[in-house]
């Protein structure tokens, strides 16, 4: 448990490729928004949810609004970043049902004043299942007024730092089509992933 480490999961995506909300996907009986919060939560005494435009009433983690509603993840970091309390935030998003809570202790502790500290996977930096500091939020949300949306690249702007992580673990894979659901229960079930 890390007492500066604040957990965010982001919900708020419009879930196109998938057809139905991410959020509420039921994952072991209970919505993926739960089982994203409940691994975070075991990192990070205190969890919040990015919801988007909406209000997840499964949820008994505190709701944040985001920057601006429907604006994309960069716009629910904003919003977690300016709630959380304490001086770095692990950011995951909801359709990445693995967060590895020894991936993010690694970029917590890597963290040595950065605007965040992001994995880097076969080349791809993950900005969201990273570490941000909440000092960050100033210059991030300048960008963000500029217009621009892309996690990634409002990171290019700021001073963080990308670490490579060997994919060990299962934490980059993410949900985004009813296939890879399919996929990822049917391993659930065999291997008790859960």
């Amino acid at each position: 448990m890390r007492d500066d480490l604040t957990g965010l999961v982001l919900a708020g995506g419009r879930s196109r490729r998938m057809g139905t909300d991410k959020a509420l996907l039921t994952v072991d009986g209970r919505p993926l928004v739960s089982h994203v919060a409940t691994r975070l939560a075991t990192l990070c005494p205190t969890v919040l949810v990015a919801p988007g435009p909406r209000r997840l009433l499964q949820v008994v983690w505190p709701q944040v609004d985001d920057r601006i509603a429907g604006a994309g993840p960069l716009a629910g970091i904003l919003g977690g970043l300016a709630a959380a309390t304490t001086p770095l935030v692990a950011v995951v998003a909801v359709d990445m049902p693995h967060p590895d809570p020894g991936v993010l202790l690694d970029l917590a502790n890597a963290w040595n004043g950065h605007a965040a500290v992001v994995p880097v996977h076969d080349g791809r930096p993950q900005p969201l299942h990273a570490v941000y500091a909440t000092s960050a939020l100033r210059r991030l949300a300048a960008a963000f007024d500029a217009g621009e949306r892309s996690p990634t690249r409002a990171l290019g702007r700021v001073n963080a730092l990308t670490l490579p992580v060997p994919c060990a673990g299962r934490w980059s894979l993410d949900l985004d089509t009813r296939q890879d659901l399919a996929r990822f229960r049917a391993q659930s079930r065999q291997r008790d992933y859960l």
